[in-house]
């Protein structure tokens, strides 16, 4: 029997298998654009890392024991429980770095209290372990103002200032608390010196500027902190020159002669300063011990003779001292120093009879009246009137001075021209009643030192001594 046929596969005209390819492709992107509407619609959350706590931070060794106990030293009562939650806190922070916990914990009780400071240090010592110093000086300054001994936050504001390169008030930080805490105590004896050193130089600046009251302002912390040391007294000196206190410049000098027994600058300064506003003996008494052991010091033997006069400055009636040591002199101050100063003056008899009406009352009539009757200072010829009370100005007096001379002198200054409206400044200069390198200033005032100088001088051209 025949073999029945073998089925065959159903073939598809060429143009039925493009079509089912396309079908394909189209049910394909319909697929992915209902997949991409899919997630349009409904997006999936996106995945982040999880979220770490704060690694926490390893303290310096060099700032640990800078970090104690923010109760230490801290005079105020504190609520047992408030005090043991920051305690911990501060053990954490100490023990394991745990900076945020400390912050935390620190900024809420801050919160409630800005003025429980514990809190404050504990936060500070936070920001010191970040090296925030700066920091650490904003937070921990009103807290020393308030309570200077406590020592846990004095401690920490010297370490951040000392860090911050400010020696001179972390010394201060550290010596406020320097009989509480033996570390405080170690760095004040390390940093005594550099800090005398800085408030030293600020001083030195200041005064440079002009500005006395700052420089006032360092010299008290310098006695605060060294009270018997030279710096201190060196810088009182300065500051006594530059207000032109003579009192004060000599008690600085003596305590500085006080450590530098030999000094010779400082002890003729000491002998001026003694004639002119301290014990006359005294200073006259150091110019004969420096001239004995100088015989040949032509400069010390000037000085000797100018103490033996101040000394007997110093013998003469109260307000003729007084007047010697103004600053600067009036007509009427002047003819009081030239009557009893030089001897020619006070003894001689009168040879005019003139009246100056505005001296009736003066306490000093009788001194002012002989000068002008000897014809040394004048008086207005159609007025009559002397003007006491008007400043006597350098070359004005100069100019009574080699008057005097030409009236009572011998040698070549007895013929000097006093001049009537000249430059008195050559020839008082060429008569010796000046230095060669003095600044005359003809119009400048006269202080009362200045015209006992002058007055001395011409007093040893008279024959005197």
């Amino acid at each position: 029997m025949p073999s029945p046929p073998s089925p065959q596969r159903p073939t598809l005209p060429e143009g039925g298998r493009h079509g089912c390819r396309a079908a394909t492709a189209l049910l394909l992107l319909a697929v992915l654009l209902a997949a991409g509407n899919a997630c349009t619609t409904a997006p999936k959350p996106p995945v982040h890392p999880p979220v770490r706590p704060p690694e926490p931070l390893a303290l310096s060794p060099a700032d640990r024991p800078y970090l104690i106990d923010p109760f230490e030293g801290y005079p105020r009562d504190t609520d047992p429980e408030r005090r043991e939650r920051l305690a911990a806190a501060w053990h954490d922070l100490l023990d394991r770095g745990e900076t945020a916990a400390a912050s935390r914990i620190a900024g809420e009780m801050l919160a409630e209290d800005p003025q429980f400071f514990p809190a404050q240090v504990l936060a500070a010592q936070v920001q010191l372990a970040a090296g925030d110093d700066h920091d650490v000086l904003l937070r921990l300054l009103p807290v020393g103002d308030a309570l200077p001994t406590y020592t846990a936050s004095q401690l920490l504001l010297g370490r951040a200032t000392e860090r911050m390169g400010d020696v001179a008030l972390a010394y201060s930080a550290f010596r406020a608390v320097a009989a509480r805490s033996p570390l405080a105590l170690k760095r004040v004896n390390e940093l005594h010196g550099r800090a005398l050193e800085i408030v030293a130089n600020r001083l030195d600046e200041a005064l440079r500027g002009g500005r006395l009251p700052d420089a006032g302002q360092q010299l008290d912390l310098l006695r605060s902190w060294a009270p018997s040391e030279a710096v201190t007294f060196e810088a009182a000196r300065k500051l006594a020159v530059a207000r032109g206190d003579h009192a004060a410049e000599l008690t600085a000098v003596k305590d500085l002669i006080s450590r530098r027994p030999g000094d010779r600058p400082l002890l003729e300064r000491r002998s001026e300063l003694e004639l002119e506003v301290g014990d006359p003996s005294a200073g006259l008494k150091i110019v004969q011990n420096l001239a004995a052991e100088h015989p040949k010091d032509p400069s010390l033997a000037q000085k000797l003779e100018s103490a033996k006069f101040r000394w007997r400055l110093s013998q003469l009636p109260r307000d003729v001292q007084e007047v010697a040591a103004k600053a600067d002199l009036s007509r009427a101050d002047f003819a009081l120093l030239l009557y009893w100063l030089v001897p020619d003056v006070r003894n001689s008899r009168p040879t005019a009879g003139r009246i100056a009406t505005d001296v009736l009352d003066n306490p000093h009539q009788e001194e002012i009246v002989r000068v002008v009757n000897l014809g040394l200072m004048d008086v207005d010829p159609t007025l009559h009137r002397f003007s006491p009370g008007s400043s006597i100005h350098r070359g004005p007096a100069l100019r009574v001075v080699l008057r005097m001379l030409a009236r009572f002198g011998v040698g070549a200054c007895a013929g000097a021209n006093p001049g009537g409206g000249g430059n008195a400044c050559d020839p008082a200069e060429a008569c010796g009643l000046l230095e060669a390198d003095d600044n005359c200033e003809p119009a400048g005032p006269l202080a009362g030192t200045d015209a006992v100088e002058i007055l001395r001088r011409s007093v040893k051209l008279l024959g005197g001594s």
